[in-house]
């Protein structure tokens, strides 16, 4: 039985034929984490920048440090609220991955291994070698799980926890205005990635309608997600109709400053984005 679950009413939204919608399943947990490690830190022009020459290093450990958030039942692989871009043309590596649909051999990594950032990349992906091909991982915003282990998550990726608070002191939002009381009336997005060689044919695009459509028809009211890409940006900030959207915070990548041994520093500055975007849609009627 191939991994997934595709779904049935894409409301719409279509895909050059030789992709299709899924919901991501638990037995896609470790394929979704890694191809969302491989994304954040060679794919982002934020993070690709900041961690250059140690980035394999760096995923596979947040790859393994991350491995219990990633099972917990509010987050992407169980809680149905997370899709995947499933390529039915894949063409598989090793005849192994293809007998079971694919395989993921990050567990194959050893973090001691001196030579693991020298080609890094094309043995990353090598080892990706399943069809899900693009991500659009979210959780339930009342419903954020154990927090031990976002903490683990927020060790492995210790600058993403910033931007999270600077978006939450400049918010604009009347306090009370926009969050959830109850579970089953916001979502908050944790990831948005296509695989590389899979970029320019609108996968990214079509998956956020689909996930702003379907999160409508479950009665969510509204969609918060952190674009790390102007692609994203882009998207996000044109919903359709009757949606819209908000952009309701910028976090400013090369002039931000926070102080590391009493000296000011600036962690983001090699970035090759000037600012981040904290988007808000409301689903609306």
């Amino acid at each position: 039985m191939a991994p997934g679950a595709p779904v049935h009413d894409t409301h719409g939204v279509e895909l050059p034929a030789r992709y299709e919608i899924r919901v991501i399943t638990p037995d896609l947990a470790d394929w979704i984490s890694a191809l969302s490690f491989f994304s954040h830190f060679y794919e982002s022009p934020i993070w690709g920048a900041i961690y250059d020459g140690r980035q394999a290093t760096e995923a596979v450990k947040a790859y393994q440090v991350c491995k219990p958030f990633y099972q917990m039942p509010e987050m992407a692989a169980k809680n149905g609220l997370s899709f995947c871009i499933w390529d039915k043309e894949f063409v598989f590596k090793k005849p192994e991955s293809a007998a079971k649909g694919g395989a993921c051999y990050w567990d194959d990594f050893d973090l001691n291994d001196s030579d693991l950032d020298a080609g890094g990349r094309q043995k990353l992906l090598d080892a990706l070698d399943f069809p899900l091909v693009g991500f659009g991982l979210s959780f339930d915003k009342f419903l954020p799980g154990d927090q031990k282990e976002w903490d683990a998550v927020n060790a492995a990726l210790p600058l993403n926890p910033p931007m999270g608070k600077y978006y939450e002191a400049h918010d604009p939002r009347p306090k009370g205005s926009w969050e959830p009381t109850a579970a089953g009336q916001v979502i908050e997005r944790v990831g948005t990635g296509t695989r590389d060689g899979f970029h320019g044919q609108g996968l990214m695009k079509g998956l956020a309608k689909y996930i702003m459509l379907e999160m409508k028809a479950r009665g969510y009211r509204g969609i918060q997600i952190n674009c790390g890409a102007p692609q994203v940006h882009h998207v996000w900030s044109n919903p359709p109709k009757p949606f819209r959207s908000s952009t309701v915070g910028t976090f400013p990548t090369w002039i931000y400053e926070t102080e590391n041994d009493e000296k000011k520093v600036k962690p983001y500055e090699k970035s090759k984005l000037g600012n981040l975007y904290l988007v808000w849609t409301e689903l609306l009627d």
